[in-house]
């Protein structure tokens, strides 16, 4: 189901004013075919919030009035030039600090900012997302406090992670794609970047999210209607507590998916445990950048799913 924010349409002069430009601008990108629209029954013409943003990102567009476009109003504070300035030696420590001190709203102004900026959600989920939760996992060997600091940044990261894949979600979606975390694999962050990711590929995406069994994952793919089956299945693998039984269990699966013409895409901590198939309709990627270049590839080239 589209949230609020996926369904909106803006008129040009609503995006016009967010990003400070003109909305005879705005109408002449229309009619050069840089900016998808459709028609009102006037006739009049209306932009999804996610084009929008596509268009915002890809051409470095100002963000004058994020509201408008449903992104949070205090990022319009946020000085794009100071924070070029003070990430340059390292952007992924300015996060860092953030999620550390609790600082939800500066830790979500700069993950849009950077993404406003042309990072792609792939990226930052690999980037400073995963970096900073690797340093922060650690605070569990510290005690309560460790423990209380740990879960308030996953929170944090959750609510981006949900955010970035509301902005790319896409209007005309080229696929379906659906997974989560394997049964016993409790982290929730990996299986929400996954759909984020391959949202931003062009793919509607369902999260069934953590501790996930794999006849579940069959039931919402392969027994699904033909017309609603996804085009791609994903399965993370943050941990592994019996590797021998899952790999036989995922080969088994991935032999299912091959029949019906999907991709079964895997990926996590503890996918080198497996002794996993690996084929034309089997994909095995230790960063969220490679599934987003092979799921591009794939849904590029005819004939390969």
């Amino acid at each position: 189901m589209q949230t609020a924010r996926e369904r909106k349409l803006l008129s040009p002069r609503d995006l016009a004013q967010a990003i400070g430009s003109s909305e005879s601008s705005v109408k002449r990108w229309t009619d050069q075919g840089l900016l998808q629209v459709t028609r009102t029954a006037g006739g009049h013409r209306r932009i999804a919030t996610s084009d929008a943003i596509r268009y915002i990102r890809e051409n470095a567009c100002p963000v004058i009035k994020p509201e408008i476009l449903g992104l949070p109003a205090s990022l319009a504070t946020t000085d794009q030039d100071d924070l070029a300035t003070a990430s340059d030696a390292d952007p992924d420590g300015i996060f860092l600090d953030l999620l550390q001190a609790g600082h939800d709203v500066g830790a979500r102004n700069h993950v849009l900012a950077r993404f406003l900026g042309g990072e792609s959600v792939a990226s930052l989920a690999d980037g400073p997302i995963r970096n900073a939760m690797e340093v922060i996992g650690a605070s569990w060997e510290h005690g309560p406090e460790g423990i209380y600091v740990e879960h308030r940044a996953t929170e944090i990261c959750a609510g981006l992670l949900r955010d970035l894949r509301s902005y790319v979600s896409p209007v005309r979606p080229i696929g379906r794609a659906i997974g989560g975390a394997i049964s016993g694999d409790p982290y929730r962050l990996p299986p929400l970047a996954v759909a984020a990711t391959l949202a931003d590929c062009g793919l509607q995406t369902v999260n069934l999210g953590a501790n996930t069994p794999i006849e579940v994952l069959d039931v919402a793919s392969i027994g699904a209607a033909p017309a609603e089956r996804p085009r791609i299945v994903w399965v993370c693998m943050s941990l592994v507590t019996d590797p021998e039984g899952l790999a036989d269990s995922i080969s088994a699966f991935a032999k299912r998916c091959i029949e019906h013409d999907m991709l079964l895409a895997i990926g996590g901590r503890d996918t080198n445990l497996l002794d996993l198939p690996v084929g034309d309709h089997i994909l095995v990627s230790d960063t969220l950048t490679m599934l987003a270049e092979s799921t591009r590839s794939r849904l590029s080239t005819p004939g390969t799913f």
